[in-house]
Order: C-alpha cells, then structure tokens, then sequence
C-alpha cells in the first residue's frame, strides 16, 4: 500500500475512533447504566482482582469452561452471561462492544477497543463433525472503503485458505502429473500469487506458471 493511502486511512481509522469514544464515556457516565452494573457485580462478587483480558487462565476457570455444565461455577458463568445479555440489550449497547462491557464489568479492565464498528469480526469454530471453521463477519458498519479493513481481511483469509494440493498422478497415464487440482485451487484463491503456490507445493514458479497457463488456454 502506498504511503499516502495508508496515510488516509489511518486519519479515516481515527477518526472512527473519536466515535467509539464518544459513546463509551457517554455509556459509562449514565447512572442508570452505573446502577445496573454495580447490581450486577455486588450479585457475582465482581470485579476480580485483576484484568481479566490480561489473566484469562483465570478468568476461564472462574467461568467453568473446563468443568461440566452442571457445576457451581458453569451454572454461576451462566447466570453472569445472562445478565449481560440483558444489559445490553436494556441500554441498546452493540454486539461489537460485548466484550468490552464484560471486562468493565468483571475484572478491572482499564482497556477497551475504542473502535470496533467499522473492523470485521472473525470467527474460528468447530462445526458439527469436528472440523474447525474460520469465517468474517462484515457488519452494516464494517468500512470497506478503508485499505487498513481490506488488508485485514486479506491477511485472515490466506492465513486460513489451507494449503494448496499438489499436481496429482493422472489416472489415465500414471507417468505424467494432472496439475487440474492445482488450477482449480488457484482459480478459487485469487488472493495467492501463482509465486507462492508454487513455493506451497515445491515447485518453481516457472513450472507452474507454464502448466497453469496450459489449462488456462482449454478453457
């Protein structure tokens, strides 16, 4: 990227920030908001005595991530989550700032993301077989039209592409390769230069530029 856009989209980054905190001292001087807080952290004993984004470890076992759903501190998790779902949606707080209101109002947080309505939110889950997946969520807000979001999204999605497949043996003449996989994965990730396929699967950037071309000219 060139230094005069980033330049601009840095400024544009910044200004989106004077949003986020605009609204987070406006959320956090509301004393109906206080009041809610504060009933919710006298009904939990909270906050923790640390920063609970710095110390997870102990955050997670003060959730009960790693015990069965039935026990004290799952239930109690639970019953937290509960109460901040209901928060926020009693003061109209945003998704993107779920987060930030958990660490307020838990564990002393002194951090909070200042602007998170315009960056994409990613996600890595397990699916029903067991296979992780990655996915971007863009949002009515996500700002698109900023370079710093598109290079974000770029970066996570060839961090998560997988690895490309090496040139198969052809069926119909085992002494020769069927390079097929290798065009079909590239066609489908048109982020990855053929450069780096190549360095992917071992092979010199001329020899897969040439075979990829051949395919190429039969469609």
């Amino acid at each position: 990227m060139r230094k005069r856009t980033w330049q601009q989209a840095d400024k544009k980054f910044n200004e989106r920030i004077k949003g986020g905190i605009s609204y987070w001292e406006r959320l956090n001087s509301d004393p109906d908001f206080i009041k809610a807080k504060r009933e919710i952290q006298a009904r939990y004993g909270l906050p923790l005595p640390y920063d609970i984004k710095v110390n997870n470890k102990k955050w997670i076992e003060w959730l009960g991530i790693d015990e069965k759903p039935t026990s004290k501190n799952a239930k109690r998790a639970h019953a937290f989550y509960n109460d901040v779902n209901s928060l926020s949606k009693k003061f109209d707080i945003p998704q993107a700032w779920r987060n930030d209101i958990v660490g307020a109002i838990a564990g002393l947080s002194v951090f909070h993301s200042l602007e998170v309505w315009s960056s994409p939110k990613f996600e890595l889950r397990k699916d029903n077989e067991g296979n992780w997946q990655w996915q971007c969520i863009i949002t009515p807000e996500t700002d698109l039209t900023n370079p710093i979001m598109l290079e974000m999204i770029q970066t996570q999605q060839k961090a998560h592409a997988g690895e490309p497949p090496k040139p198969a043996k052809d069926k119909d003449n085992p002494r020769k390769l069927d390079w097929r996989p290798v065009y079909e994965w590239y066609k489908r990730h048109p982020l990855f230069t053929l450069e780096e396929i190549a360095k992917k699967i071992g092979y010199p950037p001329h020899r897969v530029r040439l075979k990829l071309a051949e395919l190429d000219s039969k469609e």
